[in-house]
């Protein structure tokens, strides 16, 4: 199945005449520097259920390095001798406001936008014997991001929006928010009642089936490829993997 879109492809946005093509430049994460990056494990159904694992309770939240950030084509970096790096594409929650103990119904009001997101996860770091999330999805260019960012009142439905990612044009993931174990919402009333979430702060959602850790055989990403990540109302990024 094809991709929605492409870079560039970003809905009706009043852009001028003069205005470079967005294939013409090198786009930056739309929010570079947050104060922190939280991010939700199995918060998919088909993740849940392709992974062989319980639905969770409660959120799973876990920290990814804001120098970990990169912009909707900016390289992937696949280090020699890793040979477990593997893809999530994720729907990503730009906090507009500070927000403390927020009402899971009050929590869309806190959103200054939305924007598409990999999260890009070392395998054989993650789940060593002595288990580290963080590290093995912080690694400098393993949290791309972009390619625009695009406020909840621009999307039909906000809570059920389609999502898919792309290994060499071939298809690897499908789905659609509404599959989400836990809501935008209810992601954000949970976050913020550990901590404060800030202006510009990163949620990044969870993401649907189709990762190469879960399939038969495992597939995971090698340098020379080209990852693209889409969702519905936003845009496409095309992230290529390099050697490093």
């Amino acid at each position: 199945m094809a991709l929605l879109g492409r870079l560039g492809d970003v809905g009706d946005l009043d852009v001028p005449d003069d205005a470079p093509a967005l294939e013409e430049v090198e786009l930056g994460p739309p929010v570079p520097r947050p104060s922190k990056i939280l991010a939700a494990a199995l918060n998919y159904r088909s993740h849940a259920e392709e992974s062989g694992l319980d639905l969770p309770d409660a959120p799973v939240l876990f920290a990814k390095l804001p120098s970990g950030l990169t912009g909707p084509t900016g390289e992937v970096v696949v280090p020699g001798g890793r040979e477990r790096v593997d893809w999530e594409a994720e729907l990503v929650v730009v906090i507009g406001r500070q927000v403390h103990r927020a009402p899971a119904n009050e929590a869309w009001e806190s959103v200054a936008g939305l924007m598409c997101g990999q999260d890009v996860s070392d395998r054989e770091e993650q789940f060593r014997s002595v288990r580290q999330f963080t590290l093995a999805k912080s690694r400098d260019t393993y949290a791309p991001t972009g390619p625009i960012l695009v406020t909840p009142d621009e999307l039909p439905n906000p809570d059920d929006i389609a999502l898919r990612s792309a290994l060499d044009g071939e298809e690897v993931q499908s789905g659609r928010t509404s599959d989400l174990i836990f809501s935008v919402p209810e992601l954000i009333g949970f976050a913020s009642s550990w901590c404060t979430l800030e202006p510009g702060d990163l949620i990044f959602t969870g993401t649907p089936s189709g990762v190469g850790e879960g399939r038969d055989p495992p597939r995971y990403l090698r340098p020379g490829q080209l990852l693209e990540t889409e969702i519905e109302g936003i845009g496409t990024m095309r992230n290529p993997t390099v050697e490093g």
